[in-house]
C-alpha cells in the first residue's frame, strides 16, 4: 500500500515535466509554433481561376438559356439525363470601348457553341464593366460555320464583319459573302440596328408584299418596282407606270417613308401602283438579310412586310 502511494505522488511530481502513463516517442522538444493561416477577405464577385480575363467567367443568355462561362467554357447537359453536352467556348476577337454611356471600358467577343452536332455556331456577346464586375448580354447570332474578320466598337456600336455562305452552297464551300451586323446596347441588352450604308445607293427591286393575313402579291411583270434610298434622307423610284419620289427618316433600324408622290405621266390599267404605294406609306422598320442579299420593309403593327432584292 504504501509503495502504491508513493508511486502516485512520484507521478504527480513529474507530470509536468513529462505526463504520467503516456506513452513518449522520444522526442522532448517543444513544438515549432506555426503562423496563423490568412483567410481571404471576400470578394463581391467570383475572381477567374485561372489567368483568363473577368470577362471570361461571367453569365451571357445565348438562345434564350444562362450560359456561365469558367476560364472562356461551359460544358452543360443538352437535356436532363442527356449524354450530348451543349459546349460554349470563347472565340475571340475582342473589342474594348464604352458601350452604355457611362464612361466605363466594356468589351464585345465572339463564342461559339456546338451541341454535339455538325453545327458550330457563332455568337457576339458583350460584358459590361460595373462596380462589381462584368456584367454579361445577351448573344447575337453570326451564323454556323462563318469565318470572322473583325469586330470593332464605333461611336459606341458594335460592328461585326466576317463571311459567310450564299443560301444554297454546302458547308463544304468556304465562305466567301461579306456580312456586317451593327449592334447597339439598349437597356443592358444587344439589339440589331441597320446602318444606312447598309441599304443606300442601291436599286431595290420589290418582290413580294406578305400580310399576316396570308394574303401575298407579288409584281405582275417582274423588276417593275423600285426603290432606291439616297443617303440625304430622300428616296426615288420607278412603278409599272410612273416615277415617284419621297422622303424617309432611319433611327436604329425604325424606318418611316413620308411625302411620297407620283409624277402620274400615264394611266396604266391594271397597274399595282396605288396599293404598292400605300404600302411604302405603313412601313415601320426594316430588316437586312445580307447572305440573301434582301431587304425587308415591315409594315407599322407587325400587320406584314415588303420584300425587295
Amino acid at each position: 500500500m504504501k509503495k502504491i502511494i508513493l508511486m502516485t505522488w512520484l507521478c504527480i511530481a513529474a507530470f509536468g515535466l513529462s505526463g504520467c502513463g503516456v506513452a513518449s516517442n522520444g522526442n522532448t522538444e517543444n513544438p515549432t509554433a506555426t503562423a496563423p493561416t490568412e483567410i481571404a477577405e471576400p470578394s463581391s464577385t467570383i475572381p477567374p481561376t485561372s489567368d483568363h480575363p473577368a470577362y471570361q467567367n461571367a453569365t451571357y443568355i445565348i438562345e434564350g438559356q444562362s450560359i456561365t462561362l469558367v476560364d472562356g467554357r461551359s460544358e452543360i447537359e443538352a437535356a436532363p439525363g442527356s449524354a450530348s453536352k451543349i459546349v460554349t467556348q470563347y472565340f475571340g476577337n475582342e473589342a474594348f470601348g464604352d458601350l452604355n454611356g457611362d464612361g466605363k471600358e466594356d468589351v464585345v467577343f465572339l463564342v461559339t457553341q456546338n451541341s454535339g452536332g455538325s453545327g458550330t455556331f457563332f455568337y457576339v456577346v458583350a460584358a459590361l464593366q460595373t462596380e462589381t464586375g462584368y456584367q454579361g448580354t445577351n448573344a447575337v447570332l453570326l451564323g454556323d460555320r462563318i469565318a470572322p474578320q473583325t469586330t470593332a466598337i464605333e461611336n459606341g456600336r458594335i460592328v461585326v464583319n466576317y463571311t459567310d455562305r450564299k443560301p444554297d452552297d454546302p458547308f463544304t464551300t468556304q465562305p466567301s459573302v461579306g456580312v456586317s451586323k451593327y449592334i447597339k446596347v439598349v437597356d443592358g441588352n444587344q439589339v440589331e440596328v441597320v446602318d444606312p450604308s447598309q441599304f443606300t445607293k442601291r436599286e431595290w427591286k420589290w418582290v413580294e408584299t406578305q400580310l399576316n393575313d396570308g394574303t401575298i402579291t407579288t409584281p405582275v411583270e417582274a423588276s417593275s418596282y423600285t426603290i432606291i434610298f439616297n443617303e440625304d434622307g430622300t428616296l426615288v423610284g420607278k412603278t409599272d407606270c410612273n416615277n415617284y419620289s419621297g422622303k424617309y427618316n432611319l433611327v436604329d433600324n425604325k424606318l418611316s417613308l413620308s411625302d411620297i408622290s407620283v409624277s402620274v405621266e400615264k394611266v396604266c390599267e391594271g397597274s399595282q401602283e396605288t396599293e404598292f404605294i400605300k404600302s411604302l406609306g405603313e412601313i415601320g422598320s426594316l430588316l437586312l438579310n445580307g447572305v440573301e442579299n434582301k431587304l425587308v420593309l415591315l409594315v407599322k403593327y407587325d400587320s406584314g412586310s415588303m420584300v425587295f432584292e
